[in-house]
């Protein structure tokens, strides 16, 4: 009986953050379309690279304090052609030495109708020592979109010159 109590409590600390998260404030900053390509061959899980992306660049445009707020969507052939949008081709994770996870992803940017072309943006994640997978995840994807989005501020957010006289 103590078993099943210390167990639930145990269960509704864990979940308790995840239902806050879920009831956010309306968000009326606008928004920074991230278009997802992925590999038709991803291993399942409950949480997808889109997802997983679109919770990382939340975080970090929080962060950073960005005027934007990141949305990331699937490619599908209904997704319109926005006028400000990061197009990110994700291949699947790899482990190119031994325990370390290693995201790549060809990442472009269209700011105003002018495309930005970043190449293939590389993010090496070597996890604790019995780190959780989905906390190791997370983090790979979440360096990934701090990679990402280092080179893509100085586009999207241009810094004002000061004037010659002063």
């Amino acid at each position: 009986m103590k078993t099943r109590i210390t167990f639930a409590l145990v269960a509704a600390t864990l979940l308790m953050p995840a239902a806050a998260q879920a009831a956010k404030e309306p968000d009326d900053r606008p928004a920074l379309a991230i278009v997802v390509i992925e590999n038709l061959r991803h291993s399942g899980g409950a949480i997808t690279a889109v997802e997983r992306l679109d919770m990382a660049f939340e975080r970090v445009a929080k962060e950073r304090k960005w005027p934007v707020a990141p949305k990331a969507e699937r490619f599908a052939a209904n997704t319109p052609d926005y006028e400000t949008e990061m197009r990110i081709f994700t291949q699947p994770l790899r482990e190119e030495t031994p325990g370390e996870l290693v995201f790549r992803g060809w990442v472009t940017l269209k700011v105003r109708g002018e495309k930005h072309d970043f190449g293939i943006v590389r993010f090496n994640y070597r996890p604790r020592l019995g780190e959780w997978m989905d906390r190791t995840l997370d983090n790979v994807y979440l360096g990934a979109a701090k990679a990402i989005a280092d080179k893509a501020e100085p586009l999207l957010f241009p810094k004002e010159e000061a004037p010659a006289g002063s």
